[in-house]
C-alpha cells in the first residue's frame, strides 16, 4: 500500500500534542445583570410574550446567592424563554470555548424540560451553532447546569438562552454566565496555493476552490506569476477558454524546479508537452446504475500521492456527463521524468506525473467535470486529485468497489483478520433470523475497552466499512502516533443490523427501530406513526420494540456491554445524506462530566487534520462546504443504546454522510471515518491505571 510522507500530513503531531488534558482558564462573565438584582430589561429579553399560558419575571427573596431570581413560569404546557446578546452585543472570537451556565431550582411538573442554550450568529443572523445542555425534568433543589460551544468561523455574535418547555410550574434561574473558558488555540497555516487561471470569478469551479482552500487560495496574475508564486506551498493551472500564456507556464515549471507542487489541467499540460489532448470515452460499461456509472473514469495503474485512496486496478468514478468521456494524452505518450498513474478504458494515460526539478506536476482533466454534488457519481472526487497531490491527500480512506452482501462483509473482515495477526475476529452472537453479529477485537484484553460500532441502522452502512478500514490502519502500525495497542483494547462491530443492511432497511427484521432499544428512558418515549395508519408500530420510523432490549441485536449488545467491566469510551456511527442531520457529533445524557469538553476536543483534532481535504455538497446544501465535524450537541433523553453502554463512561454518537445506493463515497466516507476515530484516541486516551 502507498503511503502518504508524513510531511503531507496537516497539521503536525505537535499542534495537536497541546490539545488532550488542556486545562481551562478562569475568565469574566460576559453576560449583564447574570443575578438578577436589577430589572430584567434591557439586558434579558423574553423571547416568549407573556401570555395566557406563560409568565417572565423576577421573585424577591427567591435567590440562590442575592435577593432575586429569574422565574419562568408555565401556566399550561408551553415553551418559554429568556434570553440576551439578541441585538448583536456579545462578540466572542471564533475558535473560543464558551460556557453558559446557570443554576436552576424547579416546581415544575415531570415532563418538563429544563434548559440553557447558545446560540452562535452570524452577519446574516443565521444560526451557526447552537448547543444545549442536557435537560433538568421536573422538580429539583438548587442544581448548576451548563452548555459548551466552540464558536465556529463566522460567527458575528452570541446570544445566551434560559427555558423551559412543557411541563406546568415554575422555574427559578440565578448566578448565570457566559465565559470564554479557552481562547481559541494556534491553527496550523493555511498552505497558500497560487490560482492561475481564466475561470469566471463567480463560476462554479472558482467558488469550490475558495470554499476548499480558504484563505490559503491566492489568485495569481499569470503574467506575473513567478513573484506571486514564491511563498505558495502549490499552484494550481486551469485555463479553459485558450491555451495557458506561456509566462505562467514558465513560472510553474521554475516554482515546480525549486521544489514546488503543480496541478495543471490535463489540456493545458498537453500544450505544455506541445501534444493535443482528445476527448475519449472513460465508460467501461454501459448502463444507467450507480454500479455502471462507478465505471466511467480513470483505471489506476501505479500507486502514487495523488492517487491516495485507491488502489492499482481500481476506477476513479470520473467522467463529463452525460457524455462520459475525459480528455486524455494521445495513446503511448511517453516522456522523460513522465510517469502514467491511471488511464482510460483504451489505455490512453489520463492521469500524469512529471517531475521537474526538485518538485512535481500532476496533471488531468478537471474542468470537464460537473462540481462534486452526492449524487453526482461522475463528480464526487473532482478535486481530491487535487487535494491529494497538492496539499492535504487522503490519509486512510479507502475506495471499495461495490457494496457488499453481508455474508461478503463477514469474509471480508475473516480475510482482514488472517492477513492482519494483530486483529482477531470474533462471532458476537445473534441478530434477526439467522444473522449473526461478528466484531474485530485489537490491542490487549483486559485494557480499557473501546466499544466502536455502526449500523444500528441497517440503510446507514457506509461508516461501518470506515471502522474495518480503521481495524487494518491501526493493525498496519499507521496509528501508532496516538494509539498504543499494549495500552488499549478495541472491539470493533461494523454492522450492529445485518437484516436491515441486506435490506437497506433503517429497522430489524422485526421492523424495530434498535437504536430506540436502549433502557435509558425507554418507558418515557414515544415515536411518531410515520406511515400515517393510526398507530405507532413495527415498521414505524422510530418503533421501540417490546421492550429494551427485547431484539436479538440489542440482546447481542447488551452482552457486550455488560461483560465488559473494562468498558471506557464508545463511539456509535450513524448517517444519513441530509447536511442538516450529518457532521454532527451527539453527546449522551448519562456520560461522565468530562465527556463534553473531550468531545469538542476530538472535532478539534479530526477537523484540523481534514481541514481542505474533501468537497461535498449534500441534500439540503444550497452550495459546497468542506466535509467537516460542523457540531457537537447534547442529545435527547432517548433511549439511544449509547446512553446505556456509556452510562458514568466516555463516548458519542456521531452522523456522518451516509445511505448511498452504493459503494462510490467511500473513499472520503472511509477517511474521515478513521480520522474521527484516531481522534478518540486523542482526545479520550487511556486512563493510567484500570477504570472502575
Amino acid at each position: 500500500m502507498f503511503t502518504i510522507p508524513l510531511r503531507y500530513v496537516v497539521p503536525s503531531l505537535a499542534v495537536l500534542a497541546v490539545v488532550a488534558g488542556a486545562k481551562l482558564e478562569a475568565a469574566e462573565n460576559l453576560l449583564r445583570n447574570p443575578g438578577f438584582e436589577e430589572a430584567l430589561e434591557p439586558a434579558w429579553h423574553k423571547r416568549t410574550p407573556e401570555d395566557a399560558d406563560r409568565k417572565l419575571g423576577r421573585v424577591e427573596g427567591a435567590g440562590r446567592s442575592g435577593t432575586w431570581a429569574a422565574a419562568l413560569e408555565n401556566v399550561r404546557p408551553a415553551y418559554t424563554r429568556l434570553r440576551q446578546g439578541h441585538e448583536g452585543s456579545i462578540a466572542v472570537e471564533p475558535g473560543s470555548l464558551i460556557e453558559l451556565g446557570a443554576w436552576v431550582k424547579s416546581e415544575l411538573t415531570d415532563e418538563a424540560r429544563i434548559t440553557v442554550q447558545i446560540y452562535c450568529m452570524d452577519e446574516n443572523d443565521q444560526i451557526r451553532a447552537q448547543p444545549t445542555s442536557r435537560p433538568i425534568r421536573g422538580a429539583c433543589d438548587w442544581t448548576k447546569v451548563h452548555a459548551r460551544a466552540i464558536v465556529p468561523d463566522g460567527t458575528a455574535y452570541v446570544m445566551a438562552y434560559l427555558q423551559v418547555n412543557e411541563g406546568v410550574g415554575r422555574a427559578l434561574f440565578d448566578d448565570v454566565e457566559l465565559v470564554v473558558k479557552r481562547k481559541p488555540r494556534p491553527r496550523p497555516p493555511t498552505p497558500k496555493v497560487g490560482l492561475l487561471t481564466d475561470l469566471p470569478e463567480d463560476g462554479p469551479c472558482r467558488e469550490s476552490l475558495k470554499i476548499l482552500f480558504a484563505d490559503g487560495l491566492v489568485q495569481a496574475d499569470p503574467e506575473d506569476a513567478a513573484g506571486q508564486l514564491a511563498d505558495c506551498a502549490a499552484a494550481l493551472v486551469l485555463f479553459e477558454s485558450g491555451p495557458a500564456p506561456q509566462a505562467a507556464l514558465d513560472a510553474v515549471e521554475r516554482f515546480a524546479g525549486q521544489g514546488g507542487r503543480v496541478f495543471m489541467d490535463l489540456r493545458n499540460f498537453a500544450a505544455w508537452q506541445g501534444v493535443a489532448a482528445s476527448r475519449v470515452s472513460v465508460r467501461w460499461e454501459e448502463g444507467e446504475s450507480p454500479q455502471a456509472e462507478m465505471r466511467a473514469g480513470l483505471r489506476v495503474v501505479k500507486p502514487s500521492q495523488a492517487t491516495a485512496g485507491f488502489e492499482p486496478g481500481q476506477i476513479i468514478p470520473r467522467a463529463s456527463h452525460p457524455a462520459g468521456e475525459l480528455l486524455a494524452l494521445p495513446k503511448g505518450f511517453s516522456e522523460p521524468g513522465i510517469e502514467v498513474l491511471a488511464v482510460t478504458p483504451d489505455g490512453a494515460p489520463g492521469l500524469v506525473q512529471a517531475s521537474v526539478g526538485r518538485g512535481e506536476v500532476v496533471a488531468a482533466d478537471v474542468l470537464s467535470l460537473r462540481e462534486p454534488y452526492c449524487r453526482n457519481v461522475d463528480a464526487y472526487y473532482k478535486y481530491t486529485l487535487i487535494t491529494n497531490a497538492l496539499t492535504n491527500p487522503v490519509q486512510f480512506g479507502e475506495y471499495y468497489p461495490k457494496k457488499l452482501s453481508y455474508a461478503e462483509t463477514v469474509e471480508l473482515a475473516q480475510s482482514i483478520a488472517a492477513s492482519h495477526p494483530a486483529i482477531r475476529f470474533q462471532d458476537e452472537g445473534p441478530a434477526s433470523e439467522d444473522y449473526r453479529l461478528f466484531s474485530l477485537n485489537l490491542g490487549r484484553p483486559g485494557a480499557p475497552l473501546y466499544f466502536l460500532y455502526a449500523a444500528a441502522h441497517g440503510s446507514e452502512w457506509e461508516p461501518g466499512y470506515g471502522l474495518m478500514t480503521f481495524a487494518k490502519r491501526v493493525a498496519e502500525g499507521r496509528m501508532d502516533d496516538v494509539i498504543d495497542p499494549d495500552r488499549v483494547a478495541i472491539k470493533i462491530v461494523p454492522c450492529l443490523n445485518p437484516w436491515g443492511y441486506d435490506q437497506r432497511r433503517r429497522h430489524n427484521a422485526a421492523g424495530v427501530d434498535l437504536n430506540r432499544q436502549g433502557d435509558y428512558q425507554w418507558d418515557e418515549f414515544t415515536g411518531r406513526d410515520s406511515n400515517e395508519d393510526g398507530t405507532w408500530a413495527p415498521g414505524d420510523y422510530d418503533w421501540k420494540g417490546a421492550g429494551p432490549f427485547c431484539e436479538p441485536e440489542t440482546q447481542t449488545y447488551k452482552a457486550i456491554v455488560d461483560r465488559a467491566e473494562n468498558l471506557y469510551c464508545v463511539l456509535d456511527y450513524h448517517g444519513n445524506s441530509s447536511a442538516t442531520s450529518n457532521k454532527v457529533g451527539i453527546l449522551p445524557q448519562t456520560g461522565d462530566a468530562e465527556n463534553e469538553l473531550r468531545a469538542l476536543d476530538l472535532q478539534y483534532i479530526a477537523n484540523q487534520r481534514l481541514a481542505g481535504r474533501h468537497l461535498l455538497r449534500q441534500n439540503d446544501e444550497e452550495t459546497f462546504s468542506q466535509y467537516l465535524l460542523t457540531r457537537v450537541v447534547t442529545g435527547a433523553g432517548y433511549p439511544y443504546l449509547m446512553n446505556t453502554a456509556a452510562r458514568n463512561r466516555f463516548g458519542m454518537l456521531i452522523e456522518l454522510t451516509a445511505g448511498y445506493p452504493e459503494s462510490y463515497g467511500t473513499v472520503l466516507q472511509t477517511d474521515v471515518t478513521c480520522e474521527l476515530c484516531r481522534a478518540l484516541f486523542v482526545a479520550y486516551p487511556p486512563p493510567e491505571k484500570r477504570p472502575r
